[in-house]
């Protein structure tokens, strides 16, 4: 019985296209790192409570991981508008614009109120000042927030390749081959494809193979020849690179609620600390 279940199952995975694969795999990806947000948090939160119930948090050590976490923040939020200037300059180099420069604006946007948020939390942490953790602890929940709704985003937008503006976009390409040769050689050099869809489209049009469908413009063999279509790779690059921007938002998030937990209990301590030395004098 089991077998005939295993026969039943791999002959469906089988079956599936090569965009059904595609999209089965990203949205197992995404799943992963959905997890790795929700078991990290759940599991500080737990050891956090742990250690609080056992002995407490002083103040102190409060504000050394404070100043610890805010440092990781710098890091990874230069990360972040490293990542978005690299979109910049990849979706300059292109002929169609696939909304690389809405994406780019839009994380370097991000990368830079991390950022500065993240330095202002290391200044609040390192003078204790009560005042300016009340102003960040707010800011980085409107951040986590942010942060989710652009993750799902990229997910949802990885998923339908961009709303169709990848399909637009070389069906542009197409239209500008066809009428004067050479439009998709860039990409063909730089994704290593042939056509729009593979290399049939050239026959269908009756035009010849350009060499930029070929490695190192080398066409004399056919094992030289590349198979795959330019738009399947650009929307695989971009899964990938939207992959990535996820994985550093997820990490950047977990970062962020443990800040925002430890900033709101340095609050509570500075508050009892200040109602203990006013009862001193009283």
């Amino acid at each position: 019985m089991k077998s005939e279940i295993s026969r039943t199952v791999h002959g469906t995975v089988n079956k599936l296209t090569l965009d059904e694969k595609g999209t089965l795999q990203n949205i197992t990806a995404w799943s992963v790192v959905w997890i790795i947000i929700c078991r990290s948090t759940i599991v500080f939160c737990v050891l956090f409570r742990k250690k609080k119930d056992k002995m407490g948090l002083g103040t102190t050590t409060i504000k050394h991981i404070l100043l610890l976490l805010n440092f990781v923040l710098m890091f990874l939020s230069l990360i972040l508008i490293g990542f978005s200037v690299f979109i910049l300059v990849s979706g300059a180099a292109n002929q169609v614009d696939h909304g690389e420069n809405a994406a780019g604006g839009l994380i370097i946007t991000l990368g830079i109120v991390i950022l500065v948020t993240a330095i202002f939390g290391f200044v609040a942490a390192l003078r204790e000042s009560k005042r300016k953790l009340i102003i960040y602890v707010p800011i980085l929940v409107m951040l986590i927030l942010t942060q989710l709704v652009m993750t799902s985003m990229a997910s949802q937008g990885t998923r339908d390749g961009l709303s169709g503006s990848i399909r637009q976009g070389f069906d542009e390409l197409w239209s500008s081959e066809i009428q004067a040769p050479g439009a998709l050689s860039y990409y063909e050099d730089w994704l290593h494809c042939c056509g729009v869809n593979n290399t049939e489209d050239y026959r269908r049009i009756k035009h010849e193979i350009p060499k930029t469908c070929c490695h190192k413009h080398n066409c004399s063999q056919i094992e030289n020849l590349y198979q795959d279509g330019c738009m399947a790779k650009f929307e695989e690059y971009l899964a990938d690179k939207m992959l990535a921007f996820s994985i550093v938002n997820g990490l950047l998030i977990v970062i962020e609620v443990i800040s925002a937990v430890l900033g709101w209990l340095m609050i509570s301590k500075l508050k009892n600390e200040y109602r203990r030395t006013n009862a001193r004098w009283l």
